[in-house]
């Protein structure tokens, strides 16, 4: 079977801590099966020997390479002087020998590589001369002489130093500010050149570009310090190295996930752009590509306050109302605005992770970073009192919102017979109550008996921890962990040994008894739909979605119509055996007709077998003029 095309992911950036031994193209293989897209692009490439920073950009975002490309790299490198191999890193062949420098040698020469340099690239480069990539003209047997061009370095240290020991070589660890295009093997090959040696590059680690750093990065954790042995080591490596299919560990995957981030006003900021908000009322003159005017914008202020690079048009990122990319747009020096690219409006969508992606650490760790504020419960039925602590967290001051909630939770609702009744709601329609309400993400669990064990601090501190918690909201009877040991008192404690705001309020009430998934329960049971639809705020509705419906042999009187059975396999709650009015949801449609209940089995009046393949779900309603 043909696999389905991979589907882009939300606009977004990646830092990425590049290993050694595989090339740049490699690495974003990794990158596209982590975040499973194909539209990925990278500004700037690390041959295979080196190591470090790539920035990584996803979606409408690659097309902002350029100006990533365009900004100053940092690097550390570990030359050797007294060979110089032909490809000037540690996987060519060796052409040339000379005396080694001494660390007076290399110190008298540094000072005049700063500033403007002009540089001879590397044959073995991905430059094109002919036509053709330098470094394949080469490797076919070919001459290349390239053109030397300008480049400025900014930075040119001496961090350490070895004097040559038996072999005859000396090492030097250097750190090198400098701009786009700069090679920094021919950077070492003409300070070797001016001191009367020869040299090459045993290892080089790139430490940042433009204001992103490497520390920051996705894989960055099982890098090492990088001095003269690392390099020593990484060039013997790289000439035994043999070509193997490489494994990635799922560590990987998961670190990549976990720092993937969102394009944000304060980003754009760090990338030197203008940042500002279109308006609510221009959107559709913006997306349907009408002239441009300032009146459309109103700028944003990130706090950002220097850019790291200059850009000759001034480019402005634009974002939505609710602080999502909508593209860039271009101030001319006549002040005339055009458009670069618009990112049409996006629905958002809810981030659904399992407790073992959180343990495994696959929770945004830019979300971690800015805090984020949650209600943890069952929240079976999304009633009013459920309602009430959502939207105490979408008020909360927290920019990230989401819950943690069960499946499973048979063990938690039984009734007083001991008997599971059912689910009010499926988990597929709670996550879409959270999506409509506007929430960011939901951690759903499995309610087994391995988390059933999991102390109350244990489950906050990894809510704190993993999820970044900073406020959470519960109900007054609210309790967790090991045989609900953790209540609100505890919580309360824990909250202020562990920094975050807790918030608990008072159960909601409805004709003087307090609302409760158990209690919408009985009156599902009970066919009192008039109860279930006050404190549900809405209809009961019995999700359909994976039902196959067949025709039965009940007899309808109604010659346009015939009923249509099946087993309810959603697991909610069905009412007594009996006959109900109900509203089918047949896509866009809405059918008035009748169920019937016998047991799990369910029959409804439809018109035609088409019709009910369509069938979706079905509102129980308590009254025909009910408003669906």
């Amino acid at each position: 079977m043909k696999k389905n095309k991979r589907t882009s992911v939300k606009d977004g950036i990646l830092l990425y801590a590049k290993t050694p031994g595989i090339t740049s193209f490699s690495s974003l293989w990794d990158i596209k099966h982590a975040l499973d897209t194909d539209k990925i692009g990278h500004t700037g490439t690390l041959d295979s020997f080196a190591e470090g920073l790539l920035v990584v950009l996803s979606g409408h975002l690659t097309h902002l390479v350029s100006h990533i490309t365009g900004f100053t790299k940092t690097y550390q490198a570990v030359v050797c002087f007294g060979k110089e191999t032909d490809t000037l890193d540690p996987t060519g062949t060796v052409m040339k020998t000379a005396p080694s420098l001494t660390r007076e040698a290399l110190e008298n020469v540094l000072p005049s590589f700063t500033g403007v340099q002009l540089q001879v690239p590397p044959v073995y480069s991905a430059l094109h001369s002919g036509g053709k990539r330098a470094s394949d003209v080469v490797r076919s047997g070919g001459e290349v002489k390239l053109d030397s061009r300008q480049v400025f370095i900014y930075k040119n240290e001496l961090l350490d130093f070895r004097e040559a020991g038996n072999d005859g070589l000396s090492y030097a660890l250097l750190e090198i500010t400098c701009s786009k295009g700069t090679y920094i093997r021919a950077l070492a090959r003409d300070i070797a050149a001016a001191a009367g040696s020869c040299a090459f590059l045993c290892a080089l680690r790139r430490t940042q570009v433009g204001p992103f750093y490497l520390k920051d990065a996705a894989c960055y954790s099982g890098f090492c310090d990088f001095t003269i042995d690392y390099g020593i080591e990484n060039a013997r490596r790289c000439s035994e190295i043999k070509k193997e299919k490489r494994i990635t560990p799922d560590s990987v995957f998961t670190d990549i996930r976990s720092r993937f981030l969102d394009f944000t006003p304060e980003t754009a900021s760090l990338c030197g752009f203008e940042v500002s908000e279109l308006k609510k009322d221009a959107e559709k003159s913006y997306l349907n590509g009408r002239p441009l005017s300032g009146s459309m914008f109103r700028r944003i202020t990130t706090g950002v306050s220097e850019p790291p690079c200059i850009i000759k048009d001034k480019e402005i990122a634009v974002f939505y109302s609710d602080g999502m990319f909508a593209g860039m747009v271009r101030l001319n020096p006549d002040h005339r605005l055009f458009y670069g690219f618009v990112v049409p409006r996006q629905k958002k969508k809810l981030k659904v992770f399992t407790w073992n992606d959180i343990v495994k650490g696959e929770f945004p760790l830019s979300w971690r970073q800015k805090g984020t504020a949650l209600t943890v419960g069952n929240f079976d039925g999304m009633h009013s009192g459920h309602r009430t602590l959502i939207e105490m967290v979408k008020a909360s001051s927290s920019p990230v919102k989401g819950i943690v909630t069960f499946t499973n939770p048979g063990e938690l609702v039984k009734n007083k017979t001991g008997v599971y009744e059912g689910d009010v709601m499926t988990l597929s329609q709670k996550l879409r109550f959270c999506s409509e309400s506007g929430l960011d993400f939901a951690v759903i669990i499995d309610f087994s008996d391995d988390f059933s064990r999991i102390s109350g601090e244990d489950f906050v501190s990894t809510l704190v921890s993993l999820v970044g918690m900073k406020y959470m909201a519960e109900g007054i009877d609210f309790r967790c962990g090991f045989r609900g040991q953790a209540d609100s008192a505890v919580i309360k404690a824990l909250s202020e040994k562990y920094g975050f705001e807790f918030r608990s309020v008072e159960k909601v009430c409805l004709e003087g008894q307090s609302i409760s998934s158990s209690r919408i329960r009985s009156a599902v049971r009970k066919g009192d739909f008039a109860s279930v639809q006050k404190m549900l705020s809405g209809c009961f509705v019995l999700d359909l979605s994976e039902t196959e419906f067949t025709p039965s042999k009940t007899v309808s009187s109604d010659s346009m119509m015939e009923w249509f059975s099946a087993a309810v396999v959603s697991g909610q709650v069905l009412p007594e055996d009996g006959t109900y009015e109900v509203a089918a949801v047949l896509g866009e449609n809405i059918l008035h007709t009748m169920l019937s209940v016998s047991g799990n089995t369910v029959e409804v009046l439809l018109p035609t077998e088409n019709t009910a393949k369509r069938l979706t779900e079905v509102k129980f309603v308590y009254k025909p003029n009910v408003t669906l």
